[in-house]
């Protein structure tokens, strides 16, 4: 009796080391797949993040056609979520909204991916990809979704990027202004007054493009330009630069008078 109990405690000592029992331990071969994917979730809500991930992407690996694979990818890119990891997280929902079109995960995973681009957005003085892909992703987000949860905070985010976008061209406009190249410096100027109107940047952009008129020699062009666009100037600082602007451009031109006609009296 004796010796079958010390052969049971180096039974239990031995499955205690290699991870088979229950604790800390990771299982050396992979549980039944209902069950995998069960306590990957029970990791998950526990905040074991580490341990989720492995037991999910091993379910991914060898349940290659479960009907819950959507299941287990938006849930591996939750996990990246809270580990923020936004690439594999990106990954991960662009898999659930392009490959299972009937999930139940469908718009959360929109909304995910999304914000996993936005995560990845770079401040204005550099480069924008990220901030363009999110942008498109807040569209087709809002297109598809337009009644869900997250919609308003969508919308939030969609009106900061486009604002980004706006910095980014009113900065490059600024600097070909600079550099005296004025044919890009009015073209960037304009892009901001035309595609980003809501922005703040549009009304700073006003003097600059006028100023690369009257440089580029339509001196009347950029007076018109301004004497249209001033009155609905709100922002302090474009207001001041409009009028600083205006102020600097020559006399305008007066058109020549009328030849008298062939018929006149003398």
């Amino acid at each position: 009796m004796t010796k079958r109990f010390f052969l049971a405690g180096l039974l239990w000592i031995a499955l205690l080391a290699s991870g088979c029992a229950t604790g800390g331990g990771r299982p050396l071969a992979p549980a039944a797949s209902n069950d995998q994917l069960r306590v990957a979730k029970q990791r998950y809500e526990q905040h074991d993040y580490t341990e989720a991930i492995e037991l999910l992407k091993g379910y991914i690996q060898f349940q290659n056609g479960a009907p819950d694979l959507d299941e287990a990818h938006f849930l591996l890119g939750m996990c990246y979520i809270k580990r923020a990891e936004w690439p594999l997280a990106q990954t991960e929902f662009q898999i659930v909204t392009t490959d299972f079109l009937d999930s139940p995960r469908l718009a959360d995973a929109h909304y995910w991916l999304g914000t996993s681009y936005w995560k990845q957005a770079r401040p204005a003085p550099y480069d924008q990809d990220m901030t363009r892909r999110s942008i498109a992703q807040f569209e087709r987000f809002l297109t598809m979704f337009p009644e869900h949860p997250q919609a308003a905070e969508i919308k939030q985010f969609r009106l900061t990027a486009r604002d980004r976008l706006a910095e980014k061209a009113f900065r490059n406009g600024r600097l070909y202004l600079k550099l005296h190249h004025w044919d890009p410096a009015r073209y960037y100027f304009s892009l901001v007054r035309s595609d980003f109107p809501e922005t703040r940047w549009a009304e700073r952009s006003l003097a600059g493009e006028a100023t690369a008129l009257a440089a580029l020699g339509r001196p009347d062009d950029a007076r018109a330009l301004l004497e249209s666009g001033m009155p609905s100037l709100s922002d302090p600082e474009a207001k001041s630069k409009a009028d600083e602007a205006l102020r600097k451009l020559p006399p305008a031109t007066l058109a020549p008078a009328p030849a008298p006609s062939a018929g006149a009296a003398g």
